[in-house]
């Protein structure tokens, strides 16, 4: 045991694993009591382990076949380019197919259960391109689950809150696992709580195929039993050796993602060299974070669930225990310390991967450009530049080829220079389609906790795009202003992240930025109204490309994703002067804070079903009326803005 906080969880872990054990032991599995008082937490991405059973019990019952196109199970399933046809129920499991990512409008809610996005899906689907030929690399894609679960009703005839309750949680004892259908509303869901100790509305993720599960920890380490070598309740043997399989198998890259079906992960290099196969699913909503980690032989199964933090901090945890519980069974997992033999030159040969390539890396913190040079020969100097922040970094040239990350930048030439604590380690590879991509291999590291693994492509070199100057002028109209969020549905958390903007990218003409809360995307500009994702990552750093357009009318510009939302600009927003003001009407109303009451209070009374957000003059929310007991005395910031939603 390596500490008395850890003795405590591993404690707490085992009573859980022994229940999963015994559960996991006969082919016919009766539902069990409540381990005491536990919270039901949205289990957000693990959930795409549980729609994979629900396919994969139906292929054991010869109703599915997982290499067979998906329109011959959803023949209104269309798409607006003729690639879709090739897309396979396997694709979907094993993010492949080549669609965009995920369908925004109705997905991520507040204490609502709006069938917006089910009913609609394959509306919003049908309007899109493809990134990718179906089947040619991974990238991370929610859509492709939520397709599933459409899969599953129209194969099952069961809605599939219903399959995932009777098919799928009880034969293996699950007696507090539902969707976002089924159980807003109940008492015992986790509060709750954001980072400023607030606490909000419960939320509800309704792409259900994708990450719209909620349970217990033990529900959902008991789910995890299910997978165990031998456990015959959920699955024949053949079908959860299928869901373990990587998917390019084949063909294995160590940058490309390590997905099987459904499963983020089906192997870690620290356990397999003791024997140890660990599958792994980390899943992450607006405040609720998963993870399930399972060693099927070692019959080992830990779900840990959390109100804030993230999935990354919940895969730690999971990892600390499984290292702790192999332990005591005889099996000791360390991993290799990484050593680098720093050269004292880059070879001339690397000078063609000088230039700017797009990046997107959670290890830097989204979408950027990064410029790449050789400074004489002698380190690699990295600039990452986005419209919200730049860093720069330097890089030592290591024996084997690749680039370590030094602790500091190179001042007076390479003599009293080291290697970063826990270096990114970048290597420049080039593809079969000609394109130079940038793999990254790197550790994110939680003091006191552990640390996550991450080894994957993230860049690709950018091309020059010669569009002339009316072309870039007319984005450059759109640059530069606030863009309002104007059609998701009024519980929408996306509302959060409603005040957007655009930006030209200065680095390398013909490109644009798409701003948001939630991140940056860069994407090429094709003509006066269109711009595009473009870029052919083979990783999960191509999830959720966006295409955009400009469309005006008689009501003004607005700005149009592929994904879904809208985006108005400034033109014909009116000025909030008092409550008289508040709308009675349906929609979603944006009104500029007016001079006469800027940074004051106004006491409103909320229309009911109306949500109300207030942002200051950056576009950061300052009132939420989805946080419990939210006051009526509502702030006016200077210069901000106000929406009511109904």
């Amino acid at each position: 045991m390596k500490n008395k906080i850890m003795k405590r969880l591993i404690m707490t872990a085992a009573l859980t694993l022994a229940a999963a054990g015994t559960l996991g032991s006969g082919s016919e599995t009766k539902a069990q009591p409540l381990q005491g008082e536990e919270s039901v937490y949205c289990v957000g991405s693990v959930s795409k382990v549980y729609v994979t059973a629900a396919v994969m019990r139906l292929v054991d019952e010869g109703k599915v076949e997982l290499d067979r196109p998906v329109t011959e199970y959803l023949p209104a399933f269309q798409m607006a380019d003729p690639r879709y046809k090739d897309i396979t129920v396997r694709m979907l499991m094993d993010h492949t197919s080549g669609i965009m990512g995920t369908s925004q409008i109705g997905s991520f809610l507040y204490e609502s259960n709006d069938t917006w996005h089910h009913d609609h899906l394959l509306d919003t689907l049908k309007g899109q391109r493809l990134k990718a030929d179906p089947g040619s690399y991974a990238a991370y894609c929610n859509d492709g689950f939520d397709l599933l679960e459409l899969i599953v009703e129209a194969v099952s005839g069961m809605s599939y809150t219903e399959y995932v309750t009777s098919k799928i949680a009880l034969p293996t004892g699950g007696t507090a696992t539902g969707t976002s259908y089924n159980f807003m509303g109940r008492d015992d869901l986790a509060p709750a709580y954001n980072a400023n100790n607030l606490l909000y509305d419960n939320e509800s993720c309704m792409c259900i195929g994708a990450g719209g599960v909620f349970s217990t920890a033990s529900d959902v380490a008991r789910f995890g039993t299910a997978f165990y070598k031998g456990n015959g309740s959920l699955l024949s043997e053949k079908q959860k050796e299928e869901m373990t399989k990587l998917w390019d198998g084949k063909n294995p890259d160590a940058h490309k993602d390590k997905n099987g079906l459904g499963w983020d992960r089906v192997s870690k290099e620290k356990y397999e060299k003791q024997g140890v196969q660990v599958l792994e699913k980390g899943g992450d909503v607006l405040l609720n974070h998963a993870c399930l980690m399972v060693a099927p032989k070692e019959k080992i199964s830990i779900a840990v669930l959390s109100n804030g933090g993230s999935s990354s901090y919940n895969s730690m945890l999971a990892e600390a225990i499984m290292d702790t519980v192999l332990e005591e069974a005889g099996i000791n997992v360390t991993e290799d310390e990484r050593e680098f033999e720093i050269e004292g030159t880059v070879p001339e040969e690397m000078d063609e991967f000088a230039g700017c390539y797009v990046t997107q890396n959670a290890l830097e913190g989204g979408t950027m450009i990064s410029k790449v040079s050789f400074p004489q020969h002698a380190y690699m100097h990295v600039e990452n530049i986005s419209p919200v922040s730049t860093s720069v970094k330097d890089y030592a040239y290591t024996a084997e080829g690749s680039f370590a990350e030094l602790a500091f930048e190179v001042e007076d030439g390479m003599e009293d220079v080291r290697i970063a604590a826990n270096p990114n380690v970048l290597r420049f590879v080039k593809q079969e389609n000609g394109k130079v991509t940038i793999s990254c291999e790197g550790r994110m590291v939680a003091a006191g906790l552990g640390s996550v693994f991450e080894d994957s492509y993230i860049g690709e070199k950018l091309e020059e795009n010669p569009v002339g100057g009316e072309q870039i002028a007319a984005w450059e109209k759109i640059c530069g202003q606030n863009l309002f969020l104007c059609n998701d549905v009024p519980a929408s958390a996306s509302y959060q992240y409603a005040i957007i903007r655009m930006a030209l990218c200065e680095e390398v003409p013909g490109y644009v930025f798409y701003i948001s809360g939630q991140g940056t995307r860069l994407l090429k500009i094709l003509d006066e109204s269109h711009a595009q994702a473009f870029q052919s990552i083979p990783s999960s750093a191509n999830r959720d490309l966006i295409d955009l357009s400009i469309s005006s009318g008689e009501e003004g510009t607005v700005l149009i994703s592929s994904s879904g939302p809208a985006y108005r600009t400034e033109e014909g927003i009116r000025e909030f002067r008092d409550s008289g003001d508040v709308p009675d009407q349906q929609g979603v109303t944006w009104f500029r804070i007016g001079e006469s009451i800027a940074n004051a209070t106004v006491s409103i009374d909320r229309p009911e079903n109306c949500a109300v957000y207030v942002y200051n003059k950056y576009g950061d929310v300052v009132y939420n009326s989805h946080v419990k007991n939210a006051s009526f005395e509502i702030p006016m910031p200077k210069d901000g803005h106000i929406v009511f939603i109904r």
